[in-house]
């Protein structure tokens, strides 16, 4: 019997032909994956402020992001400062046709002993008098009148049950916690004021209730949503008066007099809201016009001192701001510029076929301290890509920010957008992608 040698040669030839299959299934059907590239986190936690205010808060307001908090999330009672929801929701039937500036409202008999109570911040109005949406408007943000601001609110709902129900509602709508919020009535005094027009099932002593950031939120949504409102406030004092032009008020505005006790500051506020109550203490929320830095903010404090003495609170509304600018920087990454990770767009595997990205658009975030340097999730290669368009734009997502912080609502820079910087083309074929595969 006669044995057949072994040839070296047809097993070069059985390993050349399967390292082709093999290399070949894996050219066209494995999809790269691009590298996590992981940097340095960048903590954006805000800074955690000391101050025996019951609750405190500082928002960059371009962005929405809190940058200094305490006890953020701390449902308090927030007395007149519930009528930055009002006025939103006044704002907001105007603007949808429900009512006008110049529609007049008479203020009934109950409306006129409250506006005469001398517990409360009012103006006297005239019984049965009439008065222009305007004129409330004016009245409740200028000097937080409580008896225009009822009057808003039963112009918007009918009655004060059927407004806080909308004040909830809208709350919520906010993105807002329902544990975070509780409105009764429209200005945010003792549900016992309100006469026959009371909240049922509801105790007297009900005040309206929401956390420093459920109302940072509220103010953030109004100042932004109806920017005129920011006008109103604006305005260096009130003159109001009845139709019939038989009681007659004249005084300065919220706005001025804080201005005006904290003008050692070197800062300016353009729209301020103050609120007081027994329950509340003493409530500031205040926007900064542009300071050094070219930032705007917002600034809450809670039951900061007492309902009868609110410059403290004042004062410490304008201290948090100088706070957080001094021990935090805002960080722009301009367009244009390259992302760590996403910088590239892999394209059938290879170095050769990777464009180019640039961030579509500015991003700016404010940090305590930490890199500068974004890092966001690679592209990988995409088999069924086939053609790259110049200014082409693509979702990376950021993949090193932690303990960022953000009004309800608001989404932080959790995407980047990117653009191609050039134009490219490549084929599909199989064995095309095979060689490029096999060459590189």
């Amino acid at each position: 019997m006669i044995r057949k040698q072994f040839r070296p040669f047809n097993f070069l030839i059985i390993f050349a032909l399967l390292f082709v299959l093999v290399s070949f299934l894996i050219a066209v059907f494995v999809n790269n994956k691009a590298t996590r590239i992981k940097l340095p986190t960048i903590d954006g936690r805000p800074i955690q402020l000391k101050t025996k205010a019951a609750s405190a808060l500082v928002v960059n307001f371009k962005s929405g992001q809190v940058i200094a908090e305490k006890n953020p999330n701390k449902k308090l009672a927030i007395a007149s400062t519930s009528k930055l929801l009002t006025a939103y929701l006044v704002l907001k039937a105007i603007h949808e046709g429900k009512l006008s500036w110049n529609k007049k409202i008479k203020a009934n008999q109950e409306i006129y002993q409250l506006s005469k109570n001398p517990d409360l911040m009012n103006v006297t109005l005239y019984k049965n008098g009439s008065y222009t949406i305007r004129q409330l408007m004016n009245s409740t943000l200028l000097i937080s009148t409580n008896a225009t601001g009822i009057l808003l609110g039963d112009a918007v709902s009918g009655n004060q049950t059927k407004f806080a129900e909308l004040m909830n509602k809208t709350a919520a709508s906010f993105g807002i916690p329902k544990s975070e919020f509780k409105f009764y009535n429209a200005v945010g005094i003792s549900n016992s004021y309100l006469g026959s027009g009371k909240l049922k099932g509801v105790s007297d002593q009900a005040e309206n209730l929401a956390s420093s950031k459920a109302l940072a939120t509220i103010a953030y949504r109004l100042f932004t949503d109806y920017p005129e409102v920011i006008k109103i406030i604006q305005q260096p004092e009130l003159n109001f008066y009845d139709s019939n032009k038989k009681t007659s008020f004249k005084s300065a505005t919220t706005l001025n007099t804080f201005n005006s006790e904290i003008s050692k500051m070197k800062m300016k506020f353009i729209a301020a809201k103050s609120g007081a109550s027994k329950k509340a203490g003493s409530v500031m929320l205040g926007l900064t016009d542009k300071l050094g830095n070219n930032q705007q903010y917002l600034s809450i404090v809670m039951n900061g001192s007492s309902y009868d003495d609110p410059l403290p609170t004042w004062n410490l509304t304008a201290k948090i701001v100088q706070q957080a600018a001094k021990e935090g920087r805002n960080v722009v990454l301009k367009k244009g510029s390259s992302i760590t990770g996403a910088d590239k767009l892999t394209l059938q595997k290879t170095e050769l076929y990777q464009v180019p990205l640039k961030t579509a658009s500015k991003l700016v975030f404010w940090l305590q301290k930490g890199s500068k340097a974004v890092s966001a999730d690679p592209f990988p290669y995409d088999k069924k890509l086939s053609e790259i368009k110049s200014g082409q734009v693509f979702y990376g997502r950021i993949n090193n920010f932690k303990n960022f912080n953000y009004l309800y609502g608001v989404k932080g820079p959790e995407k980047i957008k990117l653009q191609a910087t050039k134009s490219t083309k490549v084929t599909n074929d199989w064995i095309i992608r095979y060689w490029r595969w096999l060459i590189h």
